[in-house]
């Protein structure tokens, strides 16, 4: 009889904890439930699967439902229209950190350690978007528009996105940064 009670609560535990709001318990759940989601921790494998893969990219305010134009739902069940050309991503992070606001611990920004052609691109973005929003889009989910700031100077190796997001997706970003530029900057000699 106890070992049946004990088994109740534990099945008990495991669907409070299912819908309680827990994205990575949910997301660690999914994956050990799908067979065919062989992961590796390892970001040179073929098989290596990038989480909180980041993309910049310009809102278009009146859509034309043109080519470069593309409808993308928000992490809140709306949606919103965004021009598909990339201003920035993942693939020139090299490193990044999530930043708690002072007096609002959950709200974070975002900072970003970038290569040689991160900043190239940042200087672009910041230079050609400081007037307009700018759509952060993580893993292809609309999260929040941003404008913008210039690096403190053009050797500066970090930039800050002043994006504030919620801690688990801050987290998530700045935990698989590094991972993510080694999985979509592959060493030349992987090539053949």
């Amino acid at each position: 009889m106890r070992k049946h009670w004990m088994q109740v609560l534990a099945f008990g535990l495991l669907i409070l904890a299912a819908t309680a709001g827990c994205e990575a318990f949910r997301e660690a759940w999914s994956e050990a439930l799908d067979p065919e989601t062989e992961m590796t921790d390892d970001p040179k494998s073929e098989d290596y699967r990038r989480k909180y893969v980041i993309h910049l990219n310009s809102t278009v305010k009146y859509p034309r439902a043109g080519e470069l134009e593309r409808e993308i739902s928000t992490f809140d069940g709306k949606t919103v229209w965004i021009n598909t050309n990339q201003l920035f991503s993942s693939k020139n992070i090299r490193d990044a950190k999530a930043v708690s606001r002072p007096g609002n611990p959950d709200v974070f920004d975002l900072q970003f350690r970038v290569d040689r052609f991160g900043k190239l691109q940042w200087q672009l973005l910041s230079g050609n978007h400081s007037s307009e929003p700018v759509a952060l889009v993580v893993d292809g989910v609309y999260f929040t528009s941003f404008y913008p700031e210039p690096a403190e100077n053009d050797s500066a190796d970090w930039i800050t996105l002043r994006v504030g997001i919620n801690p688990v997706t801050a987290r998530g970003i700045a935990n698989n940064a590094k991972k993510n530029y080694v999985s979509l900057n592959p060493d030349s000699s992987n090539w053949f």
